[in-house]
């Protein structure tokens, strides 16, 4: 039994590394002692620190490979057996994507007529605090590399399996592996290291100064008379609502929600809240810090209904603070533009999306998957997640086109304003295609034309503004021919 010689929680059997790319495997032993890892008889080294911490860089696996990696330290040996070379994808956000497999309408139905090979997963422990005497998360050893199978696919993530599903379908050669790391009802301000929410007076005013007024100077007993005024107020609302509901069954649940009032959210906050600004990158991501991958998918924003103002500047921190935490300046970054849904702010998803879009456009190796035609006006939890999944799976497979389609430039043409879209052969139209207009300070509603991978807007003089599908719950009336939805956007027009 290896006492000393330990490696970092996601190293374990049945791994998948990326192939063609250099790779680290982390640990403890013994301080100021060489570690080696020897693969297909080549051998790396290095020496741990003063905490004994390690780190190996291992030169990169070609494609289809299949072999164990052995370390050693001292006298004490430890095999990772039956390691894989092939695409390796972090899955990362709040609620949608850590939305379980399991929890799907079609689970059943893909469950007995299963044909999915060369899958493996990992699931992230979902630490909400570490205490700072503490070197290792405790629950590091609860997860392992699995083969995604009708055994182990229910605690897989719904928009991974689909995903894995359709790369699967692609290319049934290739390898995937899947590292889900996400924690539901989360803002991106808990993602984030703290030199992000520094960097910016208006996010210190609405995230720092907001955690520190709420954590100091309390006793336990304020906490606790806290969360017991919460449970009452959540109670109380859950009875109101089906009590009027009950009173009231003609009435849609949004319309329900207005009269009676949304679900309270969040909780009160304490010092150890996992809802803490900054507190999942300490405990989440840089449990895999180390970990090398091909491609990463955020799926977040939910939980920003009511700061979407300011969420264009965390996002542009989160791509970059992470990229320099995995030492990958080049990794590539899949945004998913958030899906439609009614009961929020007005407008609040449509900035949102907004920012996703322009974070796409303005930072490199960043790309859009919109799935704003999907989604249900009065439940933040769809249970059908097919089209999102495999949407954002065919774009990952480098296959067709990197993004969603989207609008990259503008042209006046006489009195019409020419739109010029990306990711598309020839846009199809499902419906009338429409868009806002200002003109004078007024918006009104103007029908469009598709022309190949053109939209044009004819009487277009002395516009000011336009807009498509810029509502919480949109409808988006135009494709690309592989039924990706024209991305949601808000243009001003010079």
């Amino acid at each position: 039994m290896n006492k000393d010689l330990q490696v970092d929680g996601i190293y374990t059997d049945k791994m998948v590394v990326p192939e063609n790319k250099t790779f680290k495997i982390s640990g403890r032993a013994i301080r100021n002692t060489i570690v080696s890892a020897k693969i297909l008889g080549k051998v790396f080294t290095t020496i741990t620190d003063d905490n004994g911490l390690w780190t190996i860089k291992i030169s990169a696996l070609p494609e289809k490979t299949i072999a164990d990696i052995e370390l050693k330290n001292l006298d004490e040996t430890l095999t990772l057996k039956d390691i894989k070379t092939g695409k390796v994808i972090l899955l990362t956000g709040q609620s949608n994507i850590e939305f379980k497999f399991r929890d799907d309408a079609e689970y059943q139905k893909q469950i007995d007529h299963l044909n999915l090979q060369n899958v493996y997963f990992y699931n992230v422990p979902q630490l909400e605090y570490q205490d700072s005497e503490l070197t290792l998360p405790k629950d590091l050893t609860t997860s392992r590399w699995e083969t995604a199978n009708k055994e182990t696919l229910w605690e897989m993530s719904d928009i991974g399996y689909w995903i894995a599903k359709e790369l699967s379908k692609l290319d049934p050669d290739e390898v995937v592996g899947i590292i889900d790391c996400y924690k539901g009802g989360t803002s991106i301000s808990s993602w984030v290291p703290e030199e992000v929410l520094q960097s910016s007076q208006e996010l210190i005013e609405r995230y720092v100064k907001p955690f520190k007024e709420a954590t100091t100077g309390k006793t336990q007993a304020d906490y606790d008379r806290e969360f017991a005024d919460y449970n009452a107020s959540v109670e109380k609302h859950n009875t109101d609502l089906a009590k009027f509901q009950k009173e009231n069954p003609k009435v849609s649940l949004s319309d329900a929600k207005d009269k009676v009032g949304h679900t309270p959210w969040p909780p009160p906050m304490t010092p150890t809240s996992y809802l803490r600004p900054n507190g999942l990158f300490h405990t989440m991501i840089e449990q895999v810090s180390n970990y090398s991958f091909n491609k990463v998918v955020w799926y977040q924003g939910e939980n920003d209904a009511d700061n979407p103002d300011v969420y264009a500047i965390m996002l542009r921190g989160l791509v970059s603070s992470w990229r320099k935490l995995f030492a990958d300046q080049s990794l590539p970054f899949y945004i998913v533009q958030l899906p439609g849904y009614y009961d929020e702010p007005q407008n609040a998803w449509a900035i949102i999306r907004q920012h996703q879009l322009k974070i796409t456009q303005t930072l490199n190796d960043v790309h859009l998957v919109s799935i704003a035609d999907t989604g249900e006006k009065h439940n933040i939890h769809p249970t059908h997640k097919r089209i999102a999944g495999t949407r954002i799976g065919k774009i990952l497979s480098d296959k067709s086109y990197n993004s969603t389609p989207y609008v990259y430039r503008k042209q006046v043409v006489g009195d019409q304003l020419i739109l010029f879209v990306a990711s598309v052969s020839a846009l199809v139209q499902r419906g009338k295609a429409e868009m806002d207009v200002k003109k004078a300070g007024k918006w009104s509603t103007q029908e469009v034309s598709a022309v190949g991978n053109v939209i044009v807007i004819s009487n277009a003089q002395g516009v000011e503004k336009i807009r498509y599908a810029y509502a919480n719950y949109p409808v988006c009336t135009l494709f690309n021919e592989f039924g990706a939805p024209l991305a949601p956007f808000e243009m001003e027009i010079e």
